[in-house]
């Protein structure tokens, strides 16, 4: 691990070779100068969205920055299962035995809540197989069938963003995009547009996240008033968008996108709407995400003191968590507090500990501040792949 060449120096190695300066590459990515500064000092983590934002800038994949992505052997094995599942929309077997449409439906509830409790190897374990199902139910039930296929679909964006696939993540956003559109369900659609606006902010294009998010909250806003999921799917939006726009360094656009969110969550409730984790906690989550890309360390363990897991938020959500707080207290030079929350996160959720290329940054940074690689560290690093 110790080897092994942090995010921070990768940067400032290429950033060099272009002939730019900290300051050139920050206005060049739409990033905080500062926050540039304390990456390359390996005194900060960097998100995966503020990645792609400088990789782009810099005319490289983000993989150059992060380093090999490489996961636990049972995960990486997932992706010809992914590549699989997403592979067609109109190659049918005719001679396929198809389920009752109530039993498929079972099983994508179950989908859903494996990709919330990060269970990514029980999800490549069926996904293929019910795409195929769902794809030919489409043709005998019609809308129906193809909402439950539209969060199939996201279910293999999910297995393929988290393994580090960024093309295969915009090939399942296209077909859960084309199934959204053939469920006559304009919410499922703009919750497709969510997801869509990650993708689109984990490959740098954070600017046409931003438009597509605005885009889709005009058209969702009048239905407030006559869909009660209207709102939940409403404050998602401004969440992600509360986000991205934090990575942009944009810190007014993403104080009020986060209001807004906040404003309208507390009557929506804490739970799941369109497989979409929603609701006052999930706000706080998103503020100490956007509170630490936007250098605020303090403010962002100021909030993490609010929170509150009583009632059930899945275990996607408490991880990354864990793993923003880790990052504040980077930010704030505390290794041993940032180590603490590292081990929460992979006790909540082995397989997305394995999978992140967050966590990976994080532990790289956190070995940067010690002195001497404490064994804990090691440790951590050794079960996330790094190689000591």
């Amino acid at each position: 691990m110790i080897e092994d060449e942090a995010v921070g120096a990768r940067i400032a190695q290429i950033r060099k070779t272009r002939g730019l300066t900290q300051a050139q590459l920050s206005q060049k990515a739409h990033v905080g100068r500062a926050y540039l500064a304390r990456v390359e000092s390996g005194d900060a983590s960097a998100s995966t969205v503020w990645l792609a934002q400088v990789a782009q800038a810099l005319g490289v994949d983000s993989s150059r920055l992060s380093g090999p992505q490489d996961s636990a052997e049972q995960l990486h094995q997932l992706v010809p299962t992914i590549r699989r599942a997403l592979a067609s929309t109109d190659l049918y077997d005719d001679g396929i035995e198809l389920l009752p449409l109530d039993q498929l439906r079972r099983q994508v509830v179950q989908l859903g809540e494996w990709r919330r409790d990060t269970k990514y190897d029980k999800i490549g374990a069926i996904l293929p197989d019910l795409v195929e199902q769902l794809l030919t139910a489409g043709q005998e039930h019609g809308e129906p069938a193809y909402a439950l296929l539209a969060d199939a679909y996201r279910a293999g964006n999910t297995l393929a963003h988290k393994l580090g696939y960024s093309d295969l993540s915009l090939t399942a956003m296209d077909r859960m995009e084309w199934a959204a559109d053939r469920s006559g369900d304009p919410l499922l659609v703009a919750t497709s547009h969510y997801l869509r606006a990650a993708a689109l902010a984990r490959i740098g294009a954070g600017k046409h996240a931003l438009r597509l998010l605005d885009r889709t909250m005009i058209a969702v806003e009048p239905l407030i008033a006559t869909d009660g999921n209207a709102a939940a799917v409403w404050t998602a939006l401004h969440m992600r968008a509360g986000v991205i726009a934090a990575s942009l360094a944009d810190k007014s656009a993403s104080e009020e996108h986060l209001s807004e969110a906040a404003k309208v969550a507390a009557g929506v409730g804490d739970r799941v709407v369109y497989e979409t984790v929603v609701g006052p906690t999930n706000v706080k989550l998103h503020q100490i995400a956007a509170q630490v890309d936007l250098l605020q360390p303090g403010k962002a363990l100021k909030t993490a003191e609010t929170v509150d897991f009583t009632d059930r938020i899945a275990a996607e959500r408490q991880t990354y968590f864990h793993l923003d707080v880790a990052r504040a207290h980077l930010l704030n030079k505390r290794p041993d507090e940032a180590i603490e929350e590292l081990y929460t996160s992979r006790v909540l959720a082995p397989q997305h500990f394995r999978a992140s290329a967050t966590v990976k940054n994080t532990i790289r940074a956190a070995a940067a501040q010690q002195r001497r690689a404490s064994s804990s560290l090691r440790a951590l690093a050794n079960y996330a792949g790094i190689e000591d």
